[in-house]
């Protein structure tokens, strides 16, 4: 590797290593003195690349070494990320051009944690000026191909891990969360049906990462006709990752369905007709979605990303969207005579139930699992049952966010007007508990009436919180009469949260003492009507949600 010279202004500090302990790699004497320096001198030799949550990636001038460091206060906690990591880029492949290699991950003097790598050329895609086309989708296929093959799954294919060069060639960064898998077993099937969310005729895929983080996304943010032109140029290139997964998983001896899946699938992906491309578009539309369950489901995302209160909603379209796949792949095995077309739909098909039994498992906690939705209901009404389950303190920095609507991939990569939305009908019971529940607190004296106090701001929070509620309840109950009956869920859920606050606020009033006699009083029946309320509001979401289930649950 070539080390440029240190800059001369350097050579009057009398650098000795603080490099303490290589813990993974082999970090040259002048790779351990530009650590130095960077340590030194606050990153001064250096320029910034990027950051991530706990870490952040900078280059050494005039050098092809990058340095990521953790992030304040995330010193001793990252370096098992970064020994992961480390590890990680030791085990691609010797022949794989397009990603960085390992130097080493080093602790310092100071306890501080880096991992140093080689740098990577190329840019991040954007839709503007770097774009996916065939030459780069034809690179990033190859390459997750033949890391699949490997048995090495990437773990994070995302938009900025993705660096297309001035030839069009894509380079991978970031192995954090890359592992091995293992396909030589029923109990290895098993644990990467769980992992990785694949049945047990389709292996791990770093496609399918890269479709979910990435690829998707990319299509609802360019303009449609090039949408719809990309997505069948990207299924013409995937076809030659299938194929090369069979010829190599047939050499490994790996479960036969597994490479006679790939094999059908490089078959008619190599020139889909049009009903495979919305078939396909209709898959990418549930990995869209099942990222938008993982986005809401991360309490350390919260202020980026979405609410938790709307994880429900994308699960049960979740639900519903493989419902649709599995219905429209039996609808065009009804159509043909082709054998190979009918097994592939075959698979199809149970791919779509596969995901469908994933979701319905992970919302309603069947199978032992935990439930999703019983997790969001406890932080709802702030009753978490222990301190890795409460998100209290996320909601007080960020409030409560906007739901946010799954975008539509289908008509771009389809160029068609393709039916999406939530499909679930309404039921009058449903309607008549939350005509019940606004009543109710309509004709609430004691909450309805402003308690008036001068000068005492947590007062005008506590009015403001009970607006909120009387908000979301009717929001709640129009958008249940108009079809949109998951989002509905999302605002009694939010309802529910807000009484829990307004009543956790109420008590905090009360224990101040700053209340006259006969605001305590009323103040006090505040509180009680709050947590009455909210154990009937509670039995409402559940209802709910649990008519919603079993509708988005039927098969068809």
């Amino acid at each position: 590797m070539k080390i440029s010279p240190i800059r001369s202004y350097y050579n009057n500090i009398n650098f000795t290593s603080k490099v303490k302990k290589v813990i993974n790699g082999n970090v040259p004497e002048s790779v351990q003195e530009q650590i130095d320096i960077f340590e030194e001198t606050d990153c001064a030799n250096a320029e910034k690349l990027g950051e991530g949550l706990f870490a952040e990636a900078y280059r050494i001038n005039g050098t092809d070494i990058v340095i990521k460091r953790s992030k304040p206060k995330n010193a001793t906690s990252i370096n098992g990320d970064f020994s992961q990591e480390a590890h990680a880029l030791m085990n691609i492949p010797k022949d794989f051009q397009h990603a960085q290699r390992l130097i080493g991950n080093v602790e310092t003097e100071y306890e501080n944690f880096y991992l140093i790598s080689t740098f990577m050329e190329g840019k991040i895609p954007d839709g503007d000026k770097i774009k996916w086309d065939r030459r780069s989708l034809s690179s990033i296929l190859t390459s997750l191909a033949q890391l699949d093959t490997a048995r090495v799954f990437h773990g994070d294919v995302s938009r900025c891990n993705c660096l297309i060069t001035e030839d069009g060639e894509v380079n991978l960064l970031d192995f954090q969360y890359c592992d091995k898998f293992r396909l030589d077993d029923d109990y290895d099937h098993a644990q990467n049906a769980k992992r990785y969310k694949v049945p047990y005729f389709i292996a791990p895929s770093n496609a399918k990462m890269f479709e979910e983080s990435n690829f998707a996304t990319y299509l609802t943010t360019i303009k449609p006709s090039e949408a719809e032109s990309l997505f069948v140029t990207y299924l013409e290139e995937k076809s030659k990752y299938h194929k090369t997964r069979a010829i190599e998983f047939q050499k490994q001896g790996v479960r036969p369905e597994i490479v006679e899946y790939d094999t059908l699938m490089a078959k008619y992906l190599e020139h889909p007709s049009k009903e495979m491309v919305e078939l396909q578009a209709k898959k990418l539309q549930i990995l869209l979605t099942q990222r938008y369950i993982l986005s809401a489901m991360d309490t350390r995302k919260q202020e980026d990303l979405f609410n938790i209160m709307s994880a429900p909603v994308y699960y049960l379209q979740a639900i519903e969207e493989s419902n649709d796949v599995a219905k429209f792949a039996e609808e065009m095995s009804s159509k043909t005579n082709d054998p190979d077309l009918k097994k592939l739909l075959y698979y199809e098909y149970k791919n779509a139930i596969f995901w469908r039994s994933m979701m319905k498992n992970e919302l309603d906690g069947r199978h032992e699992n935990s439930s999703a939705f019983e997790w969001i209901l406890r932080n709802a009404k702030q009753a978490p049952r222990d301190m890795g389950d409460n998100i209290q303190s996320t909601f007080n920095k960020t409030g409560l966010l906007a739901h946010k609507d799954l975008p539509d991939v289908l008509t771009p990569a389809t160029g068609s007007d393709t039916t999406f939305g939530f499909k679930a009908e309404c039921s009058d019971d449903v309607s008549s508990w939350f005509d019940f529940l606004v009543f109710k607190i309509r004709s609430t004296n004691s909450f309805t009436a402003n308690i008036n106090e001068p000068a005492y701001k947590d007062i005008e929070e506590y009015h403001k919180m009970k607006r909120e509620i009387m908000a979301q309840l009717r929001s709640a109950r129009e958008l249940y009469g108009e079809d949109k009956n998951y989002v509905a869920l999302y605002h009694a859920l939010g309802a529910l949260y807000r009484t829990s606050l307004a009543k956790n606020k109420a008590v905090a009033i009360i224990n101040s003492g700053k209340l006259s006699e006969a605001r305590k009083t009323k103040m006090i029946d505040d509180a009680k009507f709050l947590d009455s309320y909210k154990d009937e509001l509670q039995g409402a979401c559940s209802y709910m949600y649990r008519t919603m289930f079993n509708k988005a649950s039927e098969e068809e």
